[in-house]
């Protein structure tokens, strides 16, 4: 009898579709000022287009990185502490900050992604990597860097701050 019983049930629950359904939790908060917003879990895209950005910049690749960035884009550098503004293409900027060496390596240690909700209003992209530069003189500088990117509704980078720190 028991046998019978289980033959006939079996069936229904093989037969059962199972559903996944993704749920965007919060992943942290905005903690400046009185815009203390939850963060979500954000997208990869712009994860992997930031990782992009990153070779690219060692790479000299300036093109590609001016069809990521948006026609104005704040630059916070890792000394100075005063914000620049540029405006789109801004490729010599970017040579002027390379012109000392003869190559780069960034070597990243991991990305992360996070978003300011339903409305993906920005999205916060934050990337630690080591940096290796080669100076023309036969000199080599090696920095800990902790960038993050910050990208508007349209996917275009508009801003990045920049912290490094020496490592021998």
């Amino acid at each position: 009898m028991k046998k019978i019983l289980i033959l006939f049930i079996l069936p229904f629950f093989t037969g059962c579709e199972i559903e996944t359904v993704e749920v965007n939790s919060q992943v942290g908060k905005g903690l400046i000022g009185n815009n203390q917003n939850k963060l979500y879990a954000g997208s990869m895209d712009y994860a992997e287009t930031t990782l992009d950005v990153l070779q690219a910049y060692a790479d000299g690749d300036f093109d590609f990185i001016m069809e990521k960035m948006a026609d104005s884009v704040s630059f916070f550098p890792d000394k100075g502490g005063k914000q620049i503004s540029l405006v789109n293409p801004f490729n010599d900027f970017l040579d002027s900050m390379q012109e000392l060496y003869d190559s780069i390596s960034r070597t990243p240690y991991n990305v992360t992604s996070v978003s300011s909700g339903i409305d993906d209003s920005y999205t916060i992209i934050s990337v630690p990597f080591t940096e290796t530069r080669y100076a023309k003189d036969g000199s080599v500088e090696r920095d800990r860097v902790f960038e993050r990117f910050i990208f508007n509704s349209d996917g275009k980078i508009v801003r990045v701050n920049k912290w490094s720190s020496e490592l021998n």
